[in-house]
């Protein structure tokens, strides 16, 4: 499990400590902070420096549709700028876990340039990338090195880049220096957008075939006392997959849509906390959907899954309702209370403020607002 998390020269952040974490870590502050950059700092790290996480969070921040597939832009990652010698490093000094990304010199090697991405404005949109330099342009292959280094490996990873910082992921490179998809990662990011059923299937799939789906609808009962199952459903004449749910009280199956926002969030989230065993879960922006009054039993749910799981974590919030819920649960399950920390992402410091459960019991107490 992740104690402490240092960055330095990633994003905004030149050098930027959490420390004394926990089983669970609540994510505050300002808009525009950081919150959503330290979790996919932590995403990184826990992939073992994994390219297709780069990939998935430039999708997530819709930065990567202007760019021809698989590519991205990851110049924006070194917080110092994209040049030979820019660097950037996230690392936990508990397990010595580390992942180390540098940039070296500028290379014409046309054997290590040979996956370069190479770009014509006059082809169509999905064959604007070239896999390779052609002969005619064999003068203009420039790029430079990009080397991943990361705890448990011998060697770094190196990938070639533009000068601009334009990287190309692709599957047989990845698979060459061992990195696969992310399916194979203990790791789950959940963003804030609603996750389709699609996205939500594989999951549901393995826990069936593990017999553990039940553990999914007793976390559902939260917000819907009367369910009795979950189904997933193959593609409907409109093109979707479909979630529908049985309750006790009907004889027929009800689309899980009819039920509100909230109940879907809380499959997307009860899913992982249940398959996940010895990973880590980033959820940005937890309790999105759901109504103030059940977000101590929200983190009920999320605390005992993720004990019982053997999962670590980290959720960002800008709702004083989701802080308000953690001081809730202290009172009521004070068994709990050591389990979960808040973490106040401040820019103009050097490492985040931390608050344990009797913190967070005080200033709610008191009316005063972490965030």
């Amino acid at each position: 499990m992740i104690r402490n998390l240092k960055l330095e020269g990633y994003r905004s952040f030149e050098s930027y400590e959490l420390r004394n974490l926990a089983r669970v870590n609540l994510l505050v502050g300002k808009n525009n902070c950081g919150k959503t950059s330290i979790l996919e700092a932590i995403h990184f790290l826990v992939s073992g420096g994994n390219p297709h996480t780069l990939r998935a969070s430039a999708r997530q921040r819709g930065e990567d549709r202007k760019y021809p597939y698989r590519a991205i832009d990851i110049s924006r990652l070194f917080g110092h700028g994209f040049a030979p010698g820019s660097r950037f490093s996230v690392r936990s000094d508990d397990r010595a876990q580390f992942v180390r990304v540098s940039v070296e010199a500028e290379m014409d090697d046309l054997d290590f340039c040979y996956h370069r991405p190479v770009f014509d404005d006059d082809m169509p949109n999905e064959d604007r990338f070239s896999e390779h330099v052609d002969d005619e342009n064999m003068d203009d292959a420039r790029c430079v090195a990009v080397k991943i280094a990361a705890s448990g490996t011998e060697n770094p990873s190196v990938f070639p880049a533009t000068v601009e910082g334009l990287l190309h992921i692709h599957p047989r490179a990845m698979r060459a220096v061992g990195f696969d998809e992310l399916s194979v990662l203990p790791v789950r990011f959940i963003p804030p957008a609603l996750m389709g059923a699609g996205a939500m299937r594989e999951t549901w799939n393995n826990l069936v075939r593990e017999g553990r789906e039940s553990e999914v609808v007793d976390a559902l009962k939260l917000l819907e006392h009367n369910l009795d199952s979950i189904h997933f459903l193959g593609a409907s004449h409109y093109g979707r997959d479909e979630i529908v749910m049985g309750l006790d009280s009907w004889d027929q199956r009800k689309p899980i849509s009819d039920q509100g926002e909230g109940i879907r969030r809380l499959l997307a989230l009860a899913l992982p906390l249940t398959q996940l065993s010895g990973g880590v879960l980033l959820v940005d922006e937890i309790g999105t959907g759901l109504h103030w009054t059940l977000l101590a039993d929200l983190w009920q749910l999320v605390i005992e899954q993720a004990t019982r799981t053997n999962t670590q974590v980290f959720a960002t919030t800008h709702s004083y309702d989701c802080i308000r819920g953690l001081a809730s649960l202290s009172a009521s399950h004070p068994q709990l209370a050591t389990q979960f920390t808040v973490q106040k992402v401040e820019r103009a410091l050097d490492q985040a403020v931390g608050f344990d459960s009797d913190d967070v019991a005080k200033a709610v107490g008191l009316a005063i607002d972490l965030r």
